[in-house]
């Protein structure tokens, strides 16, 4: 009897053993990636959905990591950054380093290049902006006359950052936790005087809103001519170890044909030819 009792609950056992094992793995195999309505960096909505950079370049890494079941998750950047603050384990494709090493995270090597952000505004407002090319963000944040708008949550470049945070709290900057096609169709309206976008960001939405010759920008000064974007995880044992295989795929695919046009998606063919300058230096880049 005290024999078949053990076999009994030894049995018992490796079943229940073997019922759980097949679970932990596949919760420990399951690769998160937080994304964003971003267009044309990242576009989650027909007709271009999969097209922008950010697409092509999360498509290479879940086809070059097969050993992961990749979950896509959409959400903001505000979400995004609350995620990562709590701790959750999960990936996105595209961050700047600044933000990212703010947060502590596990960051990639340099993974796309992309030009600079600009003033957006109406052609026909572009008296009201004075001559000054490139723009200087304190006097502009400081012109009372003049409404801009940011996206809350989102990073621009080092320099814009910090002087959008000086002046946050200024009735004349907006910082609302909107996309950024809402924010440009404020300012079709009129409820904003400016936004500072990419300038293939602001193509894209001018062209989905039909007012490509109404749209104009002008640089900011202090503002890199490029700057790259990383693949991010959670700054723990678990995304460093992450990075670490994300990393390979991109030292192996950066310089192919296919992955370099990722940077160059949406951009006009002579911005096109700018990034192809730039591009080649983000190639010495290995952290």
């Amino acid at each position: 009897m005290i024999f078949e009792s053990f076999r009994l609950r030894f049995f018992s056992c490796l079943l229940a053993a073997l019922v759980l094992v097949p679970s932990y793995a596949a919760a420990e195999d399951t690769l998160s990636w937080g994304v964003f309505n971003f267009p044309p960096f990242q576009i989650i909505e027909e007709p271009h959905k999969g097209s922008g950079s950010f697409d092509g370049e999360l498509q290479t890494l879940i086809a070059r990591m097969p050993e992961f079941k990749h979950q896509v998750v959409t959400m903001s950047f505000a979400r995004r950054r609350e995620e990562f603050m709590a701790g959750t384990n999960f990936c996105t494709p595209g961050m700047f380093r600044s933000p990212a090493a703010a947060l502590k995270l596990a960051i990639s090597v340099p993974a796309l290049t992309h030009l600079d952000n600009r003033v957006i505004f109406l052609k026909d407002k572009a008296h009201l902006f004075g001559n000054s090319d490139p723009i200087n963000l304190d006097t502009l944040f400081n012109n009372k006359k003049l409404v801009g708008a940011v996206v809350a949550g989102r990073s621009y470049s080092p320099n814009i950052d910090d002087t959008i945070k000086h002046f946050r709290g200024s009735l004349n900057l907006m910082i609302r936790p909107l996309e950024a096609t809402q924010l440009f169709q404020m300012l079709l309206s009129g409820d904003v005087d400016y936004l500072i976008l990419f300038p293939h960001e602001a193509r894209y939405l001018a062209d989905k809103f039909e007012v490509v010759d109404q749209i104009t920008n002008r640089q900011i000064k202090g503002t890199p001519p490029y700057i790259y974007t990383h693949v991010t995880c959670t700054g723990n044992d678990w995304g460093r170890a992450t990075i670490n295989k994300i990393n390979a795929v991109l030292l192996a695919e950066r310089n192919q044909p296919n992955y370099r046009s990722f940077s160059e998606r949406w951009y006009p063919p002579e911005d096109q030819q700018r990034i192809r300058r730039y591009y080649p230096a983000m190639l010495q880049e290995h952290r």
